[in-house]
């Protein structure tokens, strides 16, 4: 009997052990500071020329608040590896082609064009930024991006993976 209640108690003071752990990760998680992150989408179809920012007015998460629908600039609050990820579909018959930037510095590009039906393009990068960096997408050339309020298809999306 006694051996059953000494394994009772072993398995209690283990469960309550355990519930403590896992409750101090909890209240650790809590405490911790959000990664930014943001996601905008275009709501209307859009004529993009050379060196235009593509403007992204529907905002999805913009934790940190680091992106500027108004500019469509995302604005590095920290030092960090951040994915970057853009999508976009071109008028029927359309092309488009847009282009990644870090401080005006290119980066990568997405191109689509087929005639007779939509076309779509997307590029994403895992990428190395300081605190300040600024990141947007251009036009290349002449594109119109297909847009419309109940169907977005065009999107920018960025977060930190680790400082």
């Amino acid at each position: 009997m006694t051996s059953s209640k000494n394994a009772l108690t072993a398995c209690c003071v283990l469960a309550l052990t355990l519930t403590v752990i896992a409750l101090g990760s909890e209240e650790k998680r809590q405490t911790q500071v959000a990664r930014p992150a943001f996601s905008a989408g275009l709501t209307s179809s859009l004529n993009v020329s050379d060196h235009v920012n593509v403007t992204y007015d529907r905002v999805f998460t913009n934790v940190g608040n680091v992106y500027d629908p108004q500019t469509g600039v995302f604005t590095v609050p920290l030092n960090g590896t951040y994915t970057i990820l853009f999508h976009a579909l071109a008028e029927y018959s359309g092309m488009l082609w847009l282009d990644l930037y870090r401080n005006s510095q290119y980066i990568t590009s997405a191109y689509a064009h087929i005639e007779g039906q939509y076309g779509a393009a997307s590029n994403s990068i895992t990428i190395t930024l300081a605190k300040g960096d600024e990141v947007y997408i251009t036009g290349h050339g002449s594109s119109i991006l297909y847009g419309n309020p109940n169907e977005v298809y065009a999107t920018f999306t960025g977060y930190m993976l680790f400082s």
